[in-house]
């Protein structure tokens, strides 16, 4: 149940706005209702609580304006329930004598705590428990502020540590909005909503609609339990390889022939964006294998010349616009690569503006990486260092020094565009992450010609004046990413064989087949040869050429569990995408897992640390934070309503575990699923 906090000035606003629910929270601290027209309010038929705080009237006037309240007249036939709010910790007389009155005239009594500046103690918070339930509370109100998602968990276990009296406690904050959703599903009888958003009683409060959308069940169309896994599976296309490659395709100059592809929304971006910068792509379907992509570019120094006589180039004022959809990597990959178009003289594009749509518009982009891109001639204009972002100047060689703490995608395009300038650069990254992405980045370049030495992560040393080459072949590995939710539903169900990828590759998912082999899991790979001479379209031979046709990867098959799936840690801080699989894997395993790396999944498509936490436990995960790891209870799941947060990971997270839930579980979105894997539904019968 939601309950609208009203804090509106005079009579005629309050009822108007009291209209709209059954519940009604009456900020009597802020509306100025005289003595009868609280009188004539409190008269209604509608379930109101009353509410005066001391921060902001002194004691005596709030003991005024409840009384009024509280000796409203009431009958069963005119008046709906009836609630006080008052601080646990007011002054002894004042609390008691309110609490008296109130019991008198059938009122419930809610004693609150609120604290404003940030979240106490997991021992204090209980204090404040016991001591409103020492005071003869009915209903318990604590709320804190919260700086972090830590903070919002610690007020939460407050529902796991108390069943008797009903609580309500959640967090404010735009940071812990989740929370007063959230609490709903873990017992709270109600929460707090505001008319709109300028009219707040509190940071974070969903405004009435919000709120009503979420809690709507309509709003959940797509029933996601209930399927049963295909037993033979083939990976898609690495949509991190992809994009790797179609960017170094037309960098080079000649054709390339790309392999194994099979598009996602992220890859075909990729795609557009190099036919918007000049080079011209054919896609084709392979009787053998998926698709083929051509792609053939004049290489850097055309690509920069033809631009400037594009009709894509806005001659008035000398700018490029490219928009990379919602793939973060491909912004990030493009930030310096668009460099090598700018131009100096008058005729060439002076500025590259990247955009992008949905929710990587509300993710961050430089972190503490934008200020070295002055070092190498480029000025980068962005609010709040988001997109859309405006690079101006023209590239140039660098010695570089960037924190790893945000990620390996910029260090990645640096990496890709760098070896293009006139001299040699080198980059230092203190504290690298997501290393493995690095790891395919060099291994894509070198695949492309194009040389780079890594020493231990920390030191790039990046040779200038090289080019990219064409490949007529060259094959698009299969993806661990979305295979790993794969091998995590044929581990909690009856096991599964997928084709097409690569063993022992650069991809930080691959872990994937360890931690499930630790939980008890048993897995055989076949490695087939890597490439095939096709004879027209019938396989006819093997041979370790890289110039001949099609790539098969390996075939892994994964038995059916012979008994308990067995708890397991792991650390995902250099591979952050493997997350959402671990964690429905964790789920399902008898005891308790623990999963690091949530300081990575804030700037994903989602908060995936607060929509794993909160879409599981809507459907009775135990999961709880300490430190920078995730600790995760193996339990049965029960039946919900869940949100996407417009995350393919979260979506296929959700669709995975509901194949070992009995009740029905609605998902309110499944197009997102369209960024990474749109053939996911496909593998479930």
């Amino acid at each position: 149940m939601i309950c609208l906090s009203i804090k509106e000035k005079g009579l005629n606003s309050v009822q108007d706005a009291l209209s709209k629910v059954h519940l009604a929270e009456i900020r009597l601290d802020y509306t100025n209702l005289t003595r009868e027209e609280t009188v004539t309010l409190f008269r209604t038929k509608k379930d109101l609580i009353a509410t005066c705080r001391l921060t902001e009237l002194p004691v005596e006037e709030c003991r005024k304006r409840l009384t009024w309240a509280i000796m409203a007249s009431r009958t069963k036939k005119t008046v709906g329930k009836r609630y006080i709010d008052i601080e646990y910790d007011s002054p002894s007389d004042y609390r008691n004598d309110l609490i008296t009155a109130a019991h008198k005239r059938g009122f419930n009594i809610i004693l609150s705590y609120h604290n404003y500046k940030n979240t106490d103690s997991f021992e204090r918070l209980c204090e404040i428990y016991e001591a409103c339930k020492s005071s003869g509370a009915d209903i318990i109100k604590i709320v804190t502020t919260a700086q972090s998602m830590h903070d919002c968990t610690r007020v939460l276990r407050l529902y796991k540590e108390y069943k008797g009296i009903p609580l309500i406690a959640f967090c404010m904050g735009e940071t812990a909005r989740f929370t007063r959703i959230l609490s709903l599903y873990l017992g709270a009888p109600f929460t707090f909503v505001s008319l709109s958003h300028t009219k707040e009683s509190a940071e974070g409060q969903f405004t009435i609609a919000e709120a009503g959308s979420l809690l709507n069940k309509k709003s959940y169309p797509n029933k996601v339990n209930g399927k049963i896994l295909n037993e033979l599976l083939v990976a898609p296309a690495s949509k991190s390889h992809s994009q790797r490659a179609i960017l170094a395709a037309a960098l080079a100059k000649g054709k390339s022939a790309l392999y194994g592809y099979t598009p996602c929304a992220d890859s075909e971006a990729a795609l557009e964006v190099i036919r918007n910068l000049g080079a011209k792509v054919k896609v084709e379907k392979c009787k053998f294998l998926r698709q083929k992509v051509e792609i053939v570019s004049p290489g850097i120094e055309e690509l920069k010349r033809q631009l400037s006589k594009s009709d894509i180039f806005y001659r008035s004022t000398k700018s490029l616009e490219l928009c990379v959809g919602e793939s973060g990597l491909l912004a990030r990959l493009l930030i310096p690569i668009v460099g090598h178009f700018l131009s100096s003289d008058s005729k060439g594009v002076k500025s590259v503006k990247i955009t992008g749509k949905g929710t990587l518009n509300n993710r961050i982009m430089f972190y503490p990486a934008t200020d070295p891109f002055s070092e190498i001639g480029l000025q980068i204009e962005s609010t709040n260092d988001r997109l859309p972002a405006t690079i101006k100047g023209h590239i140039k060689e660098g010695n570089l020094k960037l924190l790893g703490g945000g990620g390996s995608q910029l260090l990645s395009g640096l990496l890709m565009s760098l070896p293009m300038c006139e001299k040699n650069s080198t980059i230092e990254v203190k504290e690298p992450t997501s290393t493995p992405y690095v790891d395919l980045t060099i291994q894509t370049l070198k695949d492309f010609g194009v040389t780079v030495t890594n020493h231990n992560f920390h030191e790039f040393k990046i040779p200038g004046k090289q080019r990219y080459k064409a490949r007529p072949f060259y094959p698009i590995e299969g993806d661990w990413s979305g295979a790993s939710m794969l091998f995590v539903a044929g581990a909690i169900t009856n096991g599964v064989t997928i084709t097409n990828l690569p063993v022992n590759s650069k991809q930080a998912d691959e872990k994937i087949i360890s931690i499930l082999r630790g939980c008890g899991v048993e897995i055989n790979i076949v490695e087939y040869p890597k490439y095939l001479v096709m004879c027209g379209d019938v396989p006819c031979a093997f041979k370790e050429d890289s110039t001949k046709e099609v790539i098969l990867g390996s075939k892994i098959d994964l038995l059916k569990p012979k008994g308990s799936l067995l708890p397991f840690e792991f650390d995902a801080t250099n591979a952050p995408d493997l997350f959402p699989s671990l964690v429905v894997l964790a789920l399902n395993c008898e005891g308790e897992s623990r999963i690091k790396g949530i300081k990575r999944l804030s700037n994903k498509e989602s908060n995936r640390a607060e929509s794993l936490y909160t879409e599981f436990t809507k459907l009775g995960a135990d999961i709880d934070l300490d430190g920078d790891w995730m600790i995760v209870k193996g339990a049965q799941l029960h039946g919900g309503f869940c949100s996407s947060h417009n995350d393919h990971r979260i979506a296929m997270a959700i669709i995975t575990a509901g194949l070992k839930i009995k009740e029905n579980v609605f998902l309110d979105d499944l197009n997102c699923i369209s960024k990474s894997f749109p053939d996911f539904m496909s593998n479930f019968k």
